[in-house]
């Protein structure tokens, strides 16, 4: 893995770790948390070739013991058909009542199509979003994340992406 790869995955368990054990003394809302269907758009590779489009759609639940973490399952494609399967866990931060940061980490299976080779199929994501909540607890938002296949194929090229997204809620 490469310095700076390794640096910012130590760096965003740095931040992820105390958080989540702060999180409990948050000022989450006092309503059980909803189940949230994550509609994105954005782009792809933005850093080496910002001219990717990229839709995304993900399911997020939540645990009854742990209403902040909620377990996630999705799907990203891309207009190069690119697709990317995966699977893992984010943490709502509520930063007071209207407003939320949260990281999430999820590996999953890469195809990549007529896109990015990632050298792997077996690929991590490593993602932070803000979102604006609205009364009806659906969330408007932007992501940013990092995929890699942290050094496990030939190559660790990695990709990054950025998504604004809407959140539907459902109970």
């Amino acid at each position: 893995m490469k310095k700076g790869a390794l640096l910012s995955h130590l760096l965003f368990l740095l931040v992820l770790i105390p958080t989540l054990l702060k999180a409990k003394e948050s000022s989450s809302p006092s309503c059980p948390p909803p189940k949230l269907l994550n509609i994105g758009m954005g782009v792809y590779d933005i850093i080496h070739h910002p001219n990717n489009l990229l839709l995304q759609l993900e399911y997020r639940s939540f645990l009854q013991k742990f209403p902040l973490a909620r377990p996630l399952i999705g799907v990203m494609g891309t207009d190069k058909a690119t697709v990317y399967f995966y699977g893992g866990m984010a943490f709502d931060i509520f930063l007071g009542n209207k407003c939320a940061l949260t990281p999430s980490f999820a590996p999953g299976l890469y195809l990549k199509g007529f896109g990015k080779n990632l050298w792997f199929p077996l690929e991590f994501r490593s993602s932070l979003e803000l979102s604006y909540i609205f009364s009806n607890q659906g969330r408007l938002g932007v992501q940013f994340y990092h995929i890699s296949n942290a050094s496990l194929g030939r190559r660790n090229p990695g990709a990054e992406a950025l998504v604004c997204f809407y959140s539907i809620p459902f109970f």
